[in-house]
């Protein structure tokens, strides 16, 4: 399999862009290759490599000002194609693409090459700590509250590692997590039940009262995770519950009052030892991002679990979080990479990932060398097939060089106002679905500063489960789109990470009066899985 990747995740404005081809087959006789950089329909440059060399090959192409690019690759064996590859490139912007590593034995940074592939610039060190309650362990091997072994000066290089491919590393910090040892030692600090019971989350974590004196003891354990270790930030995680809970003199704490607050304080400390604060808090199942969204922190990340489990749901997780105006990340774990045949997981990652990306969020899921977490516990992923890997970098380019579409904040979602029943504005002769639903094409619409997005997921055949496996639906062919507009349109795009490296192509279109105004009619010839239209 032949292969083009980024060798960071996000490239600063002004830096030289690093690729890394990996050839083999017919690739390996090409000895040079033609890259053509797009931005969105646009052709930006073109640049000739001699290649030298065997399988692996580095290249560099020179400094892009700030945005999302796609790069096509010729191979040419002479002016005889060998094939063709293709990547994107993230240079600057503020779109938060989030990865996990969960082991820390193995002294290599193969991982943290391979999450750069996927365009991953920030990274939750899952599970490093020695306690949940003694972030850094007192030795380099250790053992954590789990049973995984892990080593500091592993963790160490990892970090260091992150750095030099342009990603930002965040250690997990439960915010109220404690070893029954130090629960012990401090029942005062606690949390406990009606019957006065200490909560205990599965049985190892003892949970602590963010308002006593654990406080300030969690801020000094942050500090000494960046200060000891050389981590950029946090990750502020949380289980879902308690959402109430009694002190251990039998105060009433609701936790939506004062999580808000415990966000602002870790930041203040943060900033008051001269670090640069990275937060991240884990809202689960989104609550209480109505509380929190609006609190210091890098992004509005969201956990999500039943009963928040259709497609509808995804669309209600991400206009929730929008009045923030930060970047939106959706924890959204695809189970049925272990549960269900390769096959299946795969186009139900598909489905997830660019639904996601159309309501212009992202899907933390990938990290480690290839692999998806499928579950709460990161250190239990499970590792891609070589195919599906290859699939789904192909949807992660098209996410990156489609950013400049994808997260516009001015593209507001008009699809429940402007479609269906009395609404005039899009029509489809396709039997569709706004919400996700069953074996329908599903459309995304959104619109903004004279451009029109619309997003088609071809759902026949499948459920409206957004973690379930689905089966690879029977190509649409001739969708046919109507759209009143008011404005002339030069001309409509369309573009699918299924075929042609996801290369955008003109349609033609037709345009006819109504009493409504201008009708415009485009026909899509051809959806095998995920598309994107604009004008």
């Amino acid at each position: 399999m032949t292969v083009l990747a980024t060798q960071k995740g996000r490239y600063i404005p002004g830096e030289r862009i690093g690729l890394t081809l990996l050839r083999d087959g017919k690739a390996l006789m090409a000895n040079s290759m033609e890259v053509s950089i797009t931005e969105l329909e646009c052709s930006v440059t073109t640049h000739r490599f001699t290649l030298e060399g065997n399988d692996k090959i580095v290249l560099a192409l020179p400094p892009l000002v700030e945005g999302c690019y796609g790069i096509q690759a010729r191979l040419l064996r002479g002016e005889e194609t060998m094939g063709y590859v293709g990547t994107a490139v993230n240079v600057g912007g503020d779109v938060l693409r989030y990865g996990f590593l969960s082991d820390f034995q193995a002294e290599d940074d193969s991982d943290v090459e391979c999450m750069a592939k996927y365009h991953i610039d920030r990274v939750q060190f899952y599970d490093w700590s020695y306690r949940h309650d003694s972030l850094v362990a007192p030795k380099e091997e250790y053992t954590d509250m789990m049973g995984k072994r892990n080593n500091l000066s592993v963790i160490r290089q990892k970090i260091h590692a992150c750095r030099e491919r342009g990603m930002l590393t965040m250690a997990y910090g439960a915010v109220y997590a404690a070893s029954r040892g130090f629960w012990e030692e401090h029942r005062s600090w606690g949390l406990y039940s009606v019957q006065n019971k200490p909560m205990v989350f599965i049985g190892t974590f003892y949970y602590m009262d963010i308002e006593s004196p654990w406080r300030e003891h969690l801020f000094g354990q942050y500090l000494n995770a960046m200060k000891k270790v050389g981590f950029d930030g946090i990750h502020m995680d949380t289980y879902g519950e308690p959402k109430y809970a009694l002190t251990s003199t039998g105060e009433l704490r609701e936790l939506e009052k004062g999580l808000p607050a415990l966000i602002r304080d870790a930041d203040r400390t943060i900033k008051s030892e001269g670090y640069e604060p990275h937060l991240i808090f884990n809202n689960v199942s989104t609550w209480p991002v109505d509380a929190t969204m609006m609190e210091p922190q890098d992004a509005v990340y969201m956990e999500l679990w039943p009963p928040m489990d259709r497609y509808r749901h995804l669309r209600e997780a991400v206009h929730r979080a929008e009045p923030s105006g930060k970047p939106i990340v959706l924890a959204a774990y695809p189970a049925a990479f272990r549960t269900d045949t390769p096959e299946r997981a795969l186009y139900g990652e598909l489905f997830l990932s660019f639904a996601i990306a159309l309501f212009g969020a992202t899907q933390l899921f990938l990290g480690e060398k290839d692999a998806v977490v499928t579950q709460g516990y990161y250190a239990d992923y499970t590792l891609l097939e070589p195919w599906q890997a290859d699939k789904i970098k192909a949807y992660q380019d098209f996410f990156v060089r489609f950013q400049g579409l994808l997260f516009d904040r001015s593209l507001k979602d008009i699809s429940l106002t402007h479609c269906g029943g009395d609404n005039r504005e899009y029509t489809c002769d396709t039997p569709y679905s706004l919400e996700g639903e069953a074996d329908r094409l599903w459309l995304t619409l959104r619109e903004g500063n004279g451009r029109k997005l619309i997003g088609l997921i071809n759902l026949w055949g499948n459920d409206d489960f957004w973690n379930t496996g689905k089966e690879k639906p029977k190509p649409l062919t001739d969708i046919v789109l109507r759209i009143l507009t008011v404005m002339p349109v030069d001309a409509v795009w369309f573009a699918t990470p299924d075929v042609e490296m996801g290369s955008p192509v003109s349609l033609p279109f037709s345009c006819t009066e109504t009493e409504y105004g201008a009708e415009l009619s485009i026909r899509v010839p051809w959806l095998d899985c995920c598309g994107l239209l604009w004008l």
